[in-house]
């Protein structure tokens, strides 16, 4: 019988977008603490390939009909070394009692790696690049192909809506840092105000409440499958669900009852 360890070290934690048209999958694997990574899932092979890290907070917003495009909003923040430094009772005008781990800022801190010298000349946004942005990336990396800064918390974010992309921006945060050419597949365009309810057609399964309902999340946790990340019912006629850093499918699972599908369920692939 299937069990679930409860000795790790630490808490993983997934998330996942199924591709509207296509047998395709991301997962977005969280730990330890703010470290992310991207997986790309064959659902038809139930192969995983693993991609690109990320440390930061990220939140998966949709991926296209193909499963070839995938749009994210990250953020990197760090506590201001004076702060951190009075918290912890230290002196902030003495530089050699800085605690272990506490490294002082550098001036491209918020550029992400990958876009270091790679930006396009001539193709700088309006809006300068702070702690937080919204990409487009190729699946299962980060990498941005175009990048725009987002104003905090405000903005960011986006949907594939039939051939276009709508980004949850301002008008003045249109245009993009480009790392390389967008998909001329797409038409890039911001979200009006009010059109929500019109775009909600196109936003990701869990978005449109087509994820497993409650009485079914709500059997499976009173059955002890514990630490439930996230359960679909809405792909194909097998039950996906993810419990604490492992991945399982389970075929014919509205015959069993609850506290049966772990023993019932393959095993995918341990996320740790």
């Amino acid at each position: 019988m299937e069990t679930i360890p409860t000795h790790r070290p630490y808490r993983t934690r997934t998330w996942v977008l199924f591709a509207a048209g296509a047998p395709v999958a991301v997962i977005l694997r969280r730990g330890p603490k703010r470290h992310f990574r991207l997986i790309l899932w064959d659902l038809a092979r139930d192969t995983f390939e693993p991609g690109q890290w990320m440390k930061g907070i990220i939140n998966l917003c949709d991926l296209s009909p193909d499963g070839r495009k995938l749009i994210y909003r990250a953020s990197q923040y760090r506590k201001p070394i004076r702060r951190v430094l009075a918290a912890r009772a230290f002196d902030p005008l003495a530089p050699r009692q800085l605690p272990r781990g506490v490294r002082r800022p550098r001036s491209h801190r918020r550029v992400p790696r990958y876009l270091r010298g790679g930006i396009a000349e001539g193709t700088g946004a309006v809006r300068p690049l702070g702690a937080d942005w919204t990409a487009i990336s190729t699946p299962p990396y980060f990498s941005a192909l175009a990048l725009w800064p987002a104003h905090g918390r405000w903005t960011g974010g986006g949907v594939f809506a039939d051939r276009e992309i709508v980004l949850f921006e301002s008008a003045d945060g249109m245009t993009p840092m480009v790392n390389v050419e967008l998909p001329v597949e797409f038409k890039v365009r911001r979200r009006l105000d009010g059109e929500w309810p019109a775009l909600s057609a196109h936003a990701p399964s869990q978005w449109r409440g087509e994820s497993a309902d409650s009485l079914l999340w709500a059997a499976m946790t009173d059955a002890g499958i514990a630490d439930l990340d996230w359960v679909t019912s809405a792909i194909g006629p097998d039950l996906l669900f993810a419990a604490d850093g492992y991945v399982y499918r389970l075929a014919d699972w509205r015959d069993l009852a609850a506290k049966d599908y772990i023993q019932h369920a393959k095993r995918l692939i341990d996320l740790e």
